[in-house]
């Protein structure tokens, strides 16, 4: 992550995150309101996510801010991915991939999202949990853990974090491998 985000001051109850679409990037910080930042973006209650602190800079050239803005309101479908720092942040509290008595095994994954590839953990019960993940889940986000994105025309520009979301909507391919440790 940038080190702007880096060093934002921590406040309780926000998270410092990284937005991207396929165009821009937009940092800022996301009050939780009680809930992770994957719930929120899951939420079908609201097509937007409320964002503040933001800072707007073009997915080619992340380092030039366009611009600041105090507050701002995202649309969470053209968000191909949010980056976050810390991979609990990550975590829903209401998925069903991860409610087995048994530890989630974490698969190696690798996939491509508006010009970025995608590289990290799914943490899932077993390999038949992709498909339904991928096909049959409400959900709009899917969270990789210890993720980072690269973009495809320039892997110099990269972005990680302790987990990203991807929207599922933007993802082109997902391959997954054995388990990782």
């Amino acid at each position: 992550m940038s080190d702007k985000i880096d060093k934002v001051i921590a406040r309780k109850g926000v998270v410092a995150a990284e937005f991207l679409s396929s165009s821009y990037r937009i940092s800022g910080e996301v009050v939780l309101k009680g809930q992770p930042v994957v719930d929120s973006m899951n939420d079908k209650m609201s097509n937007f996510i409320r964002a503040e602190n933001i800072y707007v800079s073009p997915i080619s050239d992340p380092a030039v801010l366009k611009a600041h803005y105090t507050f701002g309101q995202l649309r969470k479908e053209n968000i191909s991915m949010v980056v976050i720092n810390r991979e609990e942040d990550g975590a829903s509290r209401h998925s069903i991939y991860h409610t087995q008595p048994n530890q989630p095994i974490i698969f190696s994954l690798f996939a491509t999202v508006s010009g970025f590839e995608v590289r990290g953990g799914l943490k899932i019960n077993s390999l038949t949990d992709v498909d339904n993940l991928l096909m049959q889940s409400v959900d709009r986000f899917i969270t990789i853990y210890r993720a980072t994105a690269r973009a495809a025309e320039n892997q110099a520009i990269e972005f990680s974090g302790g987990a990203i979301l991807l929207n599922r909507e933007s993802v082109n391919i997902v391959c997954v491998d054995k388990a990782v440790q």
